[in-house]
């Protein structure tokens, strides 16, 4: 079954007014749609990436796909947080959201040399995914690639990504 934007739930004016957030619910309650998904976004990903040592995914909805594309991919998974979720040490980094700004954290060790990809649920503005980026790299990571379930196009988050190689399924105008 092929991942459309009629599979996800639009709720205009959420989380504020002005925003049309685009809810991945009912693609996680759809037991076809949810495989299917995870193993179109698995594919795509290996498209575009050859092998990475890791996964890194922000929670919460990171976390949905994260996990399984990084088993798939041979990988392990590193947990980007919010404040107060990972206990210490971390490396973090602010960033600014569509809707206003948050804090991601992780546990840098380990990561020096290593070959990332960046994952998230949605590409809006790039925001996330790009303090993603500069916490690996920070680490001293090689980011090969970032793949997301959706990506909003006006909204440009591709472009602030620069060549990096990116992968989505369902694009919303």
């Amino acid at each position: 079954m092929a991942l459309g934007p009629e599979h996800f739930r639009t709720v205009p004016d959420w989380p504020k007014e002005g925003i049309q957030f685009h809810d991945i619910s009912p693609i996680l309650r759809d037991a076809q749609l949810l495989a299917s998904t995870t193993q179109d976004l698995i594919a795509a990903t290996r498209a575009i990436v050859g092998e990475v040592d890791y996964v890194t995914a922000p929670e919460a909805r990171g976390f949905l796909f994260g996990p399984a594309l990084a088993v798939a991919l041979g990988a392990g998974f590193v947990l980007a947080r919010k404040p107060d979720k990972l206990p210490p040490q971390t490396a973090s980094v602010p960033y600014e959201l569509e809707y206003g700004e948050e804090h991601l954290h992780i546990h840098d060790h380990e990561l020096e040399g290593k070959r990332v990809l960046v994952h998230d649920d949605l590409l809006a503005t790039g925001g996330t995914a790009r303090a993603l980026v500069s916490l690996m790299e920070t680490a001293g990571a090689e980011v090969v690639g970032a793949a997301f379930v959706s990506e909003i196009l006006f909204l440009e988050g591709r472009a602030s990504l620069g060549a990096m190689p990116v992968a989505t399924l369902v694009e919303f105008d």
